[in-house]
């Protein structure tokens, strides 16, 4: 879904990423630089089960919150999210910036990037850039391995997905979409 020198954009995010290495262009890791929008929130809270997440920033600043510890990283600077651990990331609140991420093992995580990028620009996100429930279910139960929400049990994650995702699918939610395939 996604190739070397695309370019999305996800508005409410308040980013754009392009691809620098891909899975589907045959890389064994998955390398974007994001550019982003001084306070922009960023996605909210998640985890990599399988996968580090190394952010490199090139401009301005952003913003890395790892178990409680925030982390203001400037151009130059980088850090190392080891699989596993919970964190989030945003835009320094007065700052644009740009910054090369690289997840060791993605997984699904570029189709994951580009899915949510797509629902943002079809207008299929809350105000506060958050898909339905019924279609978290779908996507991130294809996620299992790749990524994780933090805000419940991953078992209540679990239960949950079993009774929202068939639900989501008979109402015509796919799990991934290609950037431009929504209206």
């Amino acid at each position: 879904m996604a190739h070397v020198g695309a370019t999305i954009d996800n508005p409410l995010a308040g980013e754009s990423l392009t691809f620098v290495a891909t899975c589907e262009d045959g890389s064994a890791t998955l390398v974007c630089d994001i550019a982003t929008v001084a306070g922009a929130p960023g996605p909210p809270e998640h985890m990599h089960p399988s996968s580090s997440e190394l952010f490199e920033v090139q401009e301005g600043a952003i913003t890395v919150e790892v178990d409680g510890v925030l982390h203001v990283l400037e151009s130059g600077q980088s850090f190392t999210v080891q699989a596993g651990m919970a964190h989030k990331f945003a835009s320094h609140p007065e700052l644009d910036g740009r910054t090369r991420v690289t997840f060791d093992v993605p997984g699904r995580i570029e189709d994951q990037l580009v899915t949510f990028s797509e629902l943002a620009r079809a207008g299929r996100l809350s105000a506060e850039g958050r898909p339905s429930m019924q279609q978290v279910a779908v996507t991130f139960s294809q996620l299992t391995r790749d990524t994780r929400a933090t805000v419940a049990p991953w078992a209540a994650q679990r239960a949950l997905f079993a009774v929202l995702a068939p639900i989501g699918r008979l109402r015509g939610l796919k799990p991934f979409y290609a950037w431009g395939e929504l209206n």
